[in-house]
Protein backbone atom coordinates (compact mmCIF):
# COMPACT_ATOMS: atom_id res chain seq x y z
CA UNK A 1 0.00 0.00 0.00
CA UNK A 2 1.49 3.32 -0.64
CA UNK A 3 -0.32 6.54 0.95
CA UNK A 4 0.29 10.62 0.46
CA UNK A 5 0.72 11.70 3.65
CA UNK A 6 -0.42 15.16 3.85
CA UNK A 7 0.81 18.05 6.78
CA UNK A 8 -0.32 21.76 6.84
CA UNK A 9 3.14 23.04 8.31
CA UNK A 10 5.49 19.65 8.81
CA UNK A 11 7.68 18.21 6.64
CA UNK A 12 9.66 14.90 5.88
CA UNK A 13 12.77 16.52 6.93
CA UNK A 14 11.56 16.89 10.62
CA UNK A 15 10.98 13.53 10.95
CA UNK A 16 14.18 12.64 13.01
CA UNK A 17 13.82 16.01 15.56
CA UNK A 18 10.52 15.60 16.50
CA UNK A 19 8.17 12.89 18.49
CA UNK A 20 6.22 10.87 16.26
CA UNK A 21 2.81 11.72 17.08
CA UNK A 22 3.12 15.12 15.16
CA UNK A 23 3.06 12.51 12.63
CA UNK A 24 -0.21 11.05 13.57
CA UNK A 25 1.29 7.75 13.20
CA UNK A 26 2.77 7.73 9.65
CA UNK A 27 6.69 6.80 10.77
CA UNK A 28 5.58 3.41 11.87
CA UNK A 29 3.45 2.79 8.94
CA UNK A 30 6.37 0.56 7.11
CA UNK A 31 6.25 -2.26 9.61
CA UNK A 32 2.52 -2.68 8.22
CA UNK A 33 3.68 -2.82 4.66
CA UNK A 34 2.76 0.89 3.67
CA UNK A 35 4.79 3.52 2.60
CA UNK A 36 4.24 6.75 2.93
CA UNK A 37 4.92 9.87 0.15
CA UNK A 38 4.89 13.76 1.69
CA UNK A 39 2.59 16.28 0.62
CA UNK A 40 4.53 19.23 1.59
CA UNK A 41 3.02 22.69 1.52
CA UNK A 42 3.35 24.95 4.49
CA UNK A 43 0.89 28.19 2.24
CA UNK A 44 0.20 30.95 4.68
CA UNK A 45 -1.94 33.01 2.62
CA UNK A 46 -5.73 32.67 1.36
CA UNK A 47 -7.72 29.28 1.93
CA UNK A 48 -8.99 29.02 -1.14
CA UNK A 49 -5.54 29.72 -3.11
CA UNK A 50 -4.13 26.83 -0.78
CA UNK A 51 -6.92 24.35 -1.85
CA UNK A 52 -6.35 25.21 -5.22
CA UNK A 53 -2.40 24.37 -5.03
CA UNK A 54 -2.71 21.54 -3.13
CA UNK A 55 -5.61 20.18 -5.27
CA UNK A 56 -2.59 20.65 -8.33
CA UNK A 57 -0.28 19.05 -6.44
CA UNK A 58 -2.66 15.72 -5.45
CA UNK A 59 -3.79 15.62 -9.51
CA UNK A 60 -0.58 15.70 -10.57
CA UNK A 61 1.62 13.81 -8.06
CA UNK A 62 4.99 11.76 -9.40
CA UNK A 63 4.14 9.35 -7.24
CA UNK A 64 1.33 6.60 -7.43
CA UNK A 65 -0.48 6.26 -4.13
CA UNK A 66 -3.21 4.74 -2.91
CA UNK A 67 -5.24 7.03 0.13
CA UNK A 68 -4.37 10.53 1.01
CA UNK A 69 -4.35 10.76 4.86
CA UNK A 70 -4.50 14.06 6.20
CA UNK A 71 -3.91 15.96 9.47
CA UNK A 72 -6.70 18.28 8.98
CA UNK A 73 -8.91 19.28 6.14
CA UNK A 74 -7.46 22.75 6.26
CA UNK A 75 -6.02 22.69 2.58
CA UNK A 76 -7.74 19.38 1.67
CA UNK A 77 -11.01 20.75 0.64
CA UNK A 78 -10.72 21.26 -3.11
CA UNK A 79 -9.88 17.36 -3.13
CA UNK A 80 -12.58 16.46 -0.65
CA UNK A 81 -14.79 18.28 -2.85
CA UNK A 82 -13.52 16.88 -6.37
CA UNK A 83 -13.94 13.34 -4.11
CA UNK A 84 -17.69 13.78 -3.18
CA UNK A 85 -18.57 14.81 -6.88
CA UNK A 86 -16.98 11.71 -8.07
CA UNK A 87 -14.39 13.37 -10.04
CA UNK A 88 -11.55 11.70 -7.82
CA UNK A 89 -10.90 8.54 -7.27
CA UNK A 90 -8.54 7.72 -4.29
CA UNK A 91 -9.96 7.59 -0.74
CA UNK A 92 -9.22 9.84 2.18
CA UNK A 93 -9.03 9.80 5.71
CA UNK A 94 -7.97 12.93 7.55
CA UNK A 95 -7.99 13.99 10.84
CA UNK A 96 -11.18 16.35 12.59
CA UNK A 97 -9.75 18.29 15.62
CA UNK A 98 -13.06 19.49 16.13
CA UNK A 99 -16.80 18.32 15.79
CA UNK A 100 -18.79 18.95 12.79
CA UNK A 101 -21.56 21.76 13.10
CA UNK A 102 -24.49 22.14 11.29
CA UNK A 103 -25.31 25.65 9.62
CA UNK A 104 -28.11 27.60 10.30
CA UNK A 105 -29.79 27.22 6.52
CA UNK A 106 -31.43 24.41 5.09
CA UNK A 107 -29.67 25.39 1.43
CA UNK A 108 -26.21 25.25 3.33
CA UNK A 109 -26.25 22.19 4.97
CA UNK A 110 -26.89 20.17 1.99
CA UNK A 111 -24.16 21.60 0.48
CA UNK A 112 -22.21 20.19 3.68
CA UNK A 113 -23.67 16.66 3.34
CA UNK A 114 -22.27 16.47 0.09
CA UNK A 115 -19.07 17.95 1.06
CA UNK A 116 -18.46 15.28 3.73
CA UNK A 117 -19.41 12.38 1.77
CA UNK A 118 -16.11 13.39 0.10
CA UNK A 119 -14.40 11.44 3.49
CA UNK A 120 -14.16 7.87 3.88
CA UNK A 121 -13.09 8.25 6.91
CA UNK A 122 -12.51 10.82 9.81
CA UNK A 123 -10.31 10.31 12.84
CA UNK A 124 -11.17 12.12 16.19
CA UNK A 125 -9.60 12.50 18.87
CA UNK A 126 -12.07 12.41 21.69
CA UNK A 127 -15.53 10.64 21.65
CA UNK A 128 -17.34 13.74 22.63
CA UNK A 129 -16.29 14.93 19.16
CA UNK A 130 -18.19 12.19 17.29
CA UNK A 131 -21.37 12.62 19.67
CA UNK A 132 -21.64 16.49 18.55
CA UNK A 133 -20.52 15.42 15.09
CA UNK A 134 -23.65 12.67 15.22
CA UNK A 135 -26.44 15.50 15.69
CA UNK A 136 -25.01 17.68 12.79
CA UNK A 137 -26.33 14.43 10.81
CA UNK A 138 -23.95 15.62 8.34
CA UNK A 139 -21.81 12.74 8.04
CA UNK A 140 -22.74 9.33 8.36
CA UNK A 141 -21.95 7.57 11.55
CA UNK A 142 -19.19 4.67 10.44
CA UNK A 143 -17.14 6.74 8.73
CA UNK A 144 -15.93 8.65 12.11
CA UNK A 145 -13.79 6.74 14.42
CA UNK A 146 -12.10 7.57 17.82
CA UNK A 147 -8.31 7.46 18.30
CA UNK A 148 -6.34 7.29 21.27
CA UNK A 149 -3.81 10.20 20.19
CA UNK A 150 -1.04 8.48 22.17
CA UNK A 151 2.57 9.97 22.69
CA UNK A 152 5.84 8.83 21.27
CA UNK A 153 6.87 7.45 24.63
CA UNK A 154 10.30 6.18 22.56
CA UNK A 155 11.58 9.70 22.23
CA UNK A 156 10.81 10.60 25.53
CA UNK A 157 12.70 7.78 27.07
CA UNK A 158 16.06 9.12 25.28
CA UNK A 159 15.36 12.04 27.01
CA UNK A 160 14.62 10.48 30.50
CA UNK A 161 17.88 7.77 29.99
CA UNK A 162 20.38 7.91 32.92
CA UNK A 163 18.83 11.16 34.29
CA UNK A 164 17.12 10.85 37.89
CA UNK A 165 13.68 13.11 38.09
CA UNK A 166 14.80 15.53 40.70
CA UNK A 167 12.19 16.44 43.62
CA UNK A 168 11.46 20.56 43.61
CA UNK A 169 8.77 22.77 43.99
CA UNK A 170 9.27 24.25 40.46
CA UNK A 171 5.67 24.00 38.04
CA UNK A 172 6.73 23.77 34.52
CA UNK A 173 3.64 25.42 31.49
CA UNK A 174 4.70 24.64 27.95
CA UNK A 175 1.60 25.57 25.79
CA UNK A 176 1.20 27.77 23.87
CA UNK A 177 -2.28 27.89 22.34
CA UNK A 178 -5.43 29.25 23.69
CA UNK A 179 -3.23 29.25 27.22
CA UNK A 180 -5.02 31.50 30.20
CA UNK A 181 -1.83 32.25 31.63
CA UNK A 182 -3.55 35.32 33.86
CA UNK A 183 -5.43 32.59 36.07
CA UNK A 184 -2.25 30.59 36.45
CA UNK A 185 -0.35 33.56 37.48
CA UNK A 186 -3.02 34.94 40.05
CA UNK A 187 -2.64 31.45 41.42
CA UNK A 188 1.08 31.32 41.60
CA UNK A 189 0.71 35.34 43.01
CA UNK A 190 -0.24 33.73 46.24
CA UNK A 191 2.06 31.35 46.42
CA UNK A 192 5.90 32.60 46.75
CA UNK A 193 6.99 29.11 48.45
CA UNK A 194 5.92 27.32 44.72
CA UNK A 195 7.65 28.54 41.64
CA UNK A 196 6.09 28.84 37.60
CA UNK A 197 8.37 28.44 34.18
CA UNK A 198 6.29 29.42 31.84
CA UNK A 199 7.37 28.42 28.26
CA UNK A 200 6.02 30.24 25.11
CA UNK A 201 5.76 31.22 21.90
CA UNK A 202 5.90 35.30 21.28
CA UNK A 203 2.01 35.16 19.83
CA UNK A 204 -0.03 32.32 18.74
CA UNK A 205 -3.39 33.24 16.54
CA UNK A 206 -5.07 36.35 18.40
CA UNK A 207 -2.87 36.20 21.77
CA UNK A 208 -0.22 38.07 22.24
CA UNK A 209 1.39 36.08 24.69
CA UNK A 210 4.61 38.14 25.27
CA UNK A 211 2.90 41.30 25.97
CA UNK A 212 0.57 39.64 28.63
CA UNK A 213 3.16 38.09 29.88
CA UNK A 214 4.99 41.18 30.13
CA UNK A 215 2.19 42.49 31.61
CA UNK A 216 1.47 40.03 34.46
CA UNK A 217 4.62 37.14 35.27
CA UNK A 218 7.27 39.99 35.80
CA UNK A 219 5.13 41.13 39.28
CA UNK A 220 5.82 38.37 41.08
CA UNK A 221 9.55 36.71 41.60
CA UNK A 222 8.43 33.07 41.96
CA UNK A 223 7.16 33.31 38.12
CA UNK A 224 9.37 33.32 35.31
CA UNK A 225 8.60 33.03 31.71
CA UNK A 226 10.78 32.46 28.41
CA UNK A 227 9.87 32.60 24.41
CA UNK A 228 10.57 29.94 22.70
CA UNK A 229 10.61 28.38 19.00
CA UNK A 230 8.38 25.51 18.82
CA UNK A 231 10.02 23.74 15.64
CA UNK A 232 13.28 23.76 17.62
CA UNK A 233 12.64 23.48 21.23
CA UNK A 234 11.11 20.01 21.70
CA UNK A 235 14.04 18.02 23.26
CA UNK A 236 14.60 21.38 25.55
CA UNK A 237 11.00 21.85 26.65
CA UNK A 238 10.66 17.83 27.62
CA UNK A 239 13.45 18.43 29.64
CA UNK A 240 12.53 21.05 31.31
CA UNK A 241 9.14 19.30 31.86
CA UNK A 242 10.67 16.18 33.22
CA UNK A 243 12.82 18.46 35.69
CA UNK A 244 10.26 20.04 36.93
CA UNK A 245 7.54 18.88 39.98
CA UNK A 246 4.15 18.79 38.14
CA UNK A 247 3.29 20.33 34.34
CA UNK A 248 0.57 22.73 34.43
CA UNK A 249 -1.89 22.93 31.54
CA UNK A 250 -3.93 26.21 32.21
CA UNK A 251 -6.31 26.63 29.03
CA UNK A 252 -8.91 29.11 28.05
CA UNK A 253 -12.52 27.49 27.31
CA UNK A 254 -12.93 26.07 23.91
CA UNK A 255 -14.92 23.07 21.70
CA UNK A 256 -11.69 21.05 21.31
CA UNK A 257 -9.16 19.25 23.06
CA UNK A 258 -6.90 22.39 23.86
CA UNK A 259 -4.14 21.37 25.63
CA UNK A 260 -3.80 17.53 24.78
CA UNK A 261 -0.18 17.39 23.65
CA UNK A 262 0.93 19.28 26.48
CA UNK A 263 -1.05 16.89 28.71
CA UNK A 264 -0.09 13.43 27.07
CA UNK A 265 3.52 14.65 26.36
CA UNK A 266 4.26 15.02 30.78
CA UNK A 267 2.46 11.90 30.93
CA UNK A 268 5.32 10.03 29.04
CA UNK A 269 7.63 11.98 30.96
CA UNK A 270 6.72 10.31 34.21
CA UNK A 271 5.73 13.93 35.49
CA UNK A 272 2.30 15.08 37.74
CA UNK A 273 -0.51 17.15 35.74
CA UNK A 274 -2.76 20.07 37.11
CA UNK A 275 -5.04 20.74 34.24
CA UNK A 276 -8.12 22.93 33.62
CA UNK A 277 -11.10 20.42 33.35
CA UNK A 278 -11.77 20.15 29.73
CA UNK A 279 -14.58 17.83 28.87
CA UNK A 280 -12.84 17.35 25.73
CA UNK A 281 -9.97 15.26 26.54
CA UNK A 282 -10.04 11.61 25.84
CA UNK A 283 -9.25 10.35 29.45
CA UNK A 284 -9.81 11.40 33.08
CA UNK A 285 -7.06 12.59 34.60
CA UNK A 286 -8.03 12.30 38.08
CA UNK A 287 -10.07 9.03 37.69
CA UNK A 288 -6.87 7.65 36.45
CA UNK A 289 -4.78 9.11 39.26
CA UNK A 290 -2.66 10.97 37.15
CA UNK A 291 -3.81 14.67 37.70
CA UNK A 292 -6.01 17.35 39.36
CA UNK A 293 -8.59 19.14 37.62
CA UNK A 294 -9.35 22.70 37.94
CA UNK A 295 -12.52 24.55 36.85
CA UNK A 296 -12.08 27.29 34.11
CA UNK A 297 -10.84 30.37 35.34
CA UNK A 298 -10.88 29.31 38.93
CA UNK A 299 -7.78 31.14 40.95
CA UNK A 300 -8.60 29.21 43.85
CA UNK A 301 -9.12 25.82 42.74
CA UNK A 302 -5.42 26.63 41.26
CA UNK A 303 -4.17 27.66 44.34
CA UNK A 304 -5.00 24.24 46.59
CA UNK A 305 -3.95 21.97 43.88
CA UNK A 306 -0.55 23.89 43.04
CA UNK A 307 -0.42 23.76 47.25
CA UNK A 308 -1.01 20.40 47.63
CA UNK A 309 1.60 19.02 45.54
CA UNK A 310 4.05 21.62 46.81
CA UNK A 311 3.47 19.80 50.47
CA UNK A 312 2.94 16.12 49.13
CA UNK A 313 5.90 15.83 46.34
CA UNK A 314 6.38 12.00 46.62
CA UNK A 315 2.19 11.91 45.72
CA UNK A 316 3.49 14.16 42.73
CA UNK A 317 6.29 11.50 41.73
CA UNK A 318 3.59 8.94 42.44
CA UNK A 319 1.35 10.50 39.89
CA UNK A 320 4.20 10.91 37.27
CA UNK A 321 4.28 6.95 37.25
CA UNK A 322 0.73 6.58 36.90
CA UNK A 323 0.62 8.74 33.88
CA UNK A 324 3.73 6.74 32.23
CA UNK A 325 2.01 3.62 33.25
CA UNK A 326 -1.22 4.50 31.30
CA UNK A 327 0.62 5.77 28.20
CA UNK A 328 2.79 1.79 28.50
CA UNK A 329 -0.47 -0.05 28.25
CA UNK A 330 -3.61 2.23 27.11
CA UNK A 331 -2.37 5.41 25.37
CA UNK A 332 0.67 5.67 23.01
CA UNK A 333 1.78 5.60 19.37
CA UNK A 334 1.61 1.93 18.44
CA UNK A 335 -2.15 2.09 19.18
CA UNK A 336 -2.17 5.24 17.25
CA UNK A 337 -0.09 4.19 14.12
CA UNK A 338 -2.24 0.52 14.19
CA UNK A 339 -5.33 2.15 14.66
CA UNK A 340 -4.26 4.59 11.73
CA UNK A 341 -3.15 1.59 9.44
CA UNK A 342 -6.48 -0.61 9.94
CA UNK A 343 -8.26 2.67 9.20
CA UNK A 344 -6.61 2.58 6.22
CA UNK A 345 -6.57 -1.31 5.03
CA UNK A 346 -10.14 -1.29 5.70
CA UNK A 347 -11.14 2.10 3.62
CA UNK A 348 -9.32 0.19 0.67
CA UNK A 349 -11.15 -3.10 1.15
CA UNK A 350 -7.82 -5.42 1.88
CA UNK A 351 -7.21 -8.12 3.98
CA UNK A 352 -4.99 -6.62 7.08
CA UNK A 353 -1.54 -7.92 7.37
CA UNK A 354 -0.15 -10.22 9.65
CA UNK A 355 2.08 -7.57 11.52
CA UNK A 356 -0.89 -5.38 12.09
CA UNK A 357 -2.63 -8.38 13.84
CA UNK A 358 0.68 -8.89 15.65
CA UNK A 359 0.98 -5.42 16.86
CA UNK A 360 -2.70 -4.92 17.75
CA UNK A 361 -2.17 -8.16 19.93
CA UNK A 362 0.54 -7.38 21.96
CA UNK A 363 -0.72 -3.70 22.67
CA UNK A 364 -3.91 -5.71 24.38
CA UNK A 365 -2.57 -8.01 26.32
CA UNK A 366 -0.07 -5.58 27.77
CA UNK A 367 -2.93 -3.51 28.83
Amino acid sequence: MKILYYHRFLKKTETNALPGHFFNGVLGMEEFGIKVSYLENSYLGNRIILAIKVAIQVIFQSESFDLIYGSTPYGLELVVLLRSLGLFRKPIVVWHHRAIKPASKPLINRLLKLYYSGFDKIPMFTTKHIEESQRANLIEKNKMMQIQWGPDAEYFDQIMMGKEKPLNTTFCSTGRENRDFPTLIHAFSRLPQSNLIIYTTKVHGKMNNEKLLMDYAKRYPNVDFTLVDTKNSNRFLANEVYNSLCAVVSCNEHNYTVGLTSLVEAMALKTAIITSDNPYFPFDVEKEGFGIKVKYNDVEGWTKAINYLTENPEIAKEMGLKGRKFVDEKYNLLLLTSSIARSFFEVLGRPLPTGLKAAEKSTLQAS
